[in-house]
């Protein structure tokens, strides 16, 4: 009996803890919906991208895997974190406007786009091979740098919100000083993901790649 009612308890829980984070995170799951959507759309538009489109992705991405096992380990470093800091600053500055609450969901589709390019085009490219290489070396360092650009995007829409909110408040300027500082400091937080991401995209390049040979490079 006792064991039922632990059971039951444990389910009780868990479907708090999931409502509770589901409620807590409202405005990122909304984001995530971009990005999402932007993966799906970087999917389709590959076949109407010319070559110009797919040297630019490969440049800031180095989707092409033959290109990125050419590069040092500092070359795959800084092209990961370039890549990311684009969206991140970006993000930055859009959440410092009062249309910032409109624009910043556009940050993470646009990202999404970009992601389901470089997928599609491992797989037009590679087929298979191209599913390994991109499921061994790019997710780890895409989905922990996804989640900052999504952070970022999600903070500039609460801060550009405060702006618009605050703009008739007497003590505005002083308001408006605290939320900056708060931004600031959750700015840095982001960009250490983005450095921790770029640093797993580094490990996951060399790790892997001694699978060239396999990979027919």
């Amino acid at each position: 009996m006792n064991i039922i009612s632990l059971k039951k308890g444990l389910r009780k829980i868990k479907k708090i803890n999931v409502r509770t984070f589901l409620i807590n995170n409202k405005l990122l799951i909304f984001l995530s919906m971009f990005l999402l959507i932007g993966i799906f759309l970087g999917a389709i538009l590959l076949k109407y991208a010319d070559g110009g489109v797919m040297r630019l992705i490969n440049v800031l991405f180095l989707s092409d895997f033959k290109k990125r096992f050419s590069k040092t380990l500092l070359e795959v470093f800084i092209t990961s974190i370039s890549s990311t800091f684009v969206f991140v600053i970006i993000s930055f500055f859009i959440g410092l406007s009062m249309w910032g609450f409109i624009l910043a969901p556009i940050i993470p589709l646009i990202r999404g786009i970009c992601i389901g390019l470089t997928e599609s085009y491992l797989y037009s490219a590679y087929g298979l091979k191209g599913i390994i290489f991109h499921t061994l070396v790019f997710l780890p360092g895409i989905f922990i740098s996804s989640v900052a650009v999504l952070l970022m995007a999600r903070e500039a829409m609460k801060i550009s919100n405060h702006f618009s909110s605050i703009i008739f408040l007497k003590d505005r300027l002083e308001s408006a000083r605290n939320s900056i500082k708060l931004y600031m400091i959750r700015s840095g937080c982001i960009a250490i993901i983005v450095l921790i991401s770029s640093a797993v995209d580094v490990v996951s390049s060399f790790l892997f790649s001694k699978m060239t040979p396999f990979l027919g490079v």
